[in-house]
C-alpha cells in the first residue's frame, strides 16, 4: 500500500494512501485462533427473538474497489473511488483530488490505519 506525503497550498502537510478492502496481506490474518465462545448465550438453541431474519441488509456498504484516504492533523478524507495513477501525480493534483474528498470521522478501525513506512 503506497503512502505519499504533499503539502497543500495553504502549507497543510496531508497524507494520503489507498485503502482496498478484503486485501490484507499474510502477515495480518489471523491463524490457529478459535473466536467461538462456550459462553451458553451463544449456545441457545430456543425460539429465535430478533424481529427481523437477516441482519446483513442494515450494514453498510463496502466498495469494493477501494478508496484514498488524505489525512492532515486530526482531518480525515475519503475519495472513491481510487484515481489511476494517484502514486505518481503531482501535488497540485493531489491537492485536488483531496479538494475533491469527503471529509470522515476518524476511526480506530485498522483498515484507515496509514501503512508503516
Amino acid at each position: 500500500m503506497p503512502l505519499r506525503t504533499f503539502r497543500s497550498s495553504t502549507g497543510a502537510e496531508w497524507r494520503v494512501w489507498n485503502v482496498v478492502p478484503g486485501h490484507r496481506g499474510e502477515d495480518e490474518r489471523r491463524r490457529g485462533y478459535d473466536r467461538r465462545s462456550p459462553d451458553p448465550v451463544l449456545l441457545y438453541r430456543g425460539a429465535e427473538r430478533r424481529e427481523q431474519e437477516e441482519r446483513r441488509s442494515q450494514r453498510a456498504a463496502v466498495p469494493q474497489s477501494g478508496w484514498l484516504v488524505f489525512e492532515s492533523g486530526s482531518e480525515r478524507r475519503r475519495l472513491m473511488p481510487i484515481p489511476p495513477g494517484w502514486e505518481i501525480r503531482s501535488e497540485a493534483d493531489l491537492e485536488r483530488l483531496c479538494g475533491r474528498a469527503k471529509p470522515v470521522a476518524a476511526t480506530p478501525d485498522a483498515d484507515l490505519a496509514p501503512p508503516a513506512d
